[in-house]
């Protein structure tokens, strides 16, 4: 990950904090679910008005049942191109699971699929399920972080551990998450994707560690962010991926 020139770093920050702020109002209550428990636990009552896939995310991670999520956005070509428009809609449910409600979404937005890694959703577009040549879905057989103070490391280890082509990424920290422990963390993943090292990254930061991913084929960005402060830590989950 090479440093970028001022201005692309000014609009990857831009870019960033539209996209990832969190929605408005308080976190939900209780404790994190551990490995898929959570899917099956039934919300009363889920309600999305004229809202994006994201901000329902956001609604439902911060519900009775905290989550983490990774989400990726539809990627435009260049970063001086339009915004792709975000399809809102409407949905109301009553007593499904959060597995169920997370069908409905991917429904309701048709672009979009969804998997779990351990207790973390992924959501990611369609489009992309079986790229190989797709940066998150690049695979490393092994991936070896050492002495990572800050997500940043953890990034630039990414990007330095992938054979070739070389891949471009950025991040901008806007707010909201768990910072990294003080104590250097060093650890050793073998044969996972790029997704599921950065949902291991995330979830350094605290235990709904969230990441959000877009911007253009030509500049590609990360936010991290947490959905529920309060969350306790989690023990060390085993590498999945599927639902």
């Amino acid at each position: 990950m090479t440093r970028m020139p001022r201005n692309l770093r000014r609009a990857s920050l831009l870019f960033t904090l539209f996209l990832c702020l969190p929605s408005p109002g308080g976190a939900g209550g209780g404790r994190p679910q551990h490995e898929a428990a959570f899917l099956d636990i039934k919300v009363k009552h889920f309600e999305v008005l004229d809202e994006t896939i994201v901000d329902a995310l956001w609604k439902l991670a911060r519900g009775p049942a905290p989550f983490a999520f990774g989400f990726e956005k539809v990627l435009k070509k260049r970063l001086s191109d339009p915004d792709i428009p975000d399809t809102r809609f409407i949905l109301e449910l009553s007593d499904k699971s959060i597995g169920e409600i997370l069908e409905a979404l991917c429904v309701a937005d048709p672009r979009y699929t969804w998997s779990r890694d351990g207790v973390t959703v992924n959501i990611f577009p369609k489009d992309v399920v079986g790229d190989s040549t797709y940066l998150l879905n690049r695979k490393l057989a092994k991936f070896e972080l050492n002495n990572a103070t800050d997500v940043q490391n953890g990034l630039l280890a990414i990007v330095r551990q992938l054979p070739p082509p070389t891949e471009q990424i950025a991040e901008a920290q806007a707010g909201g998450g768990d910072p990294y422990p003080r104590e250097p963390w060093t650890v050793t993943f073998e044969n996972l994707t790029v997704r599921q090292i950065v949902n291991r990254l995330a979830s350094r930061g605290g235990a709904c560690g969230t990441w959000i991913f877009g911007g253009a084929q030509d500049f590609r960005a990360f936010g991290f962010f947490n959905t529920y402060l309060r969350c306790q830590e989690l023990p060390a989950t085993k590498s999945k991926e599927g639902r």
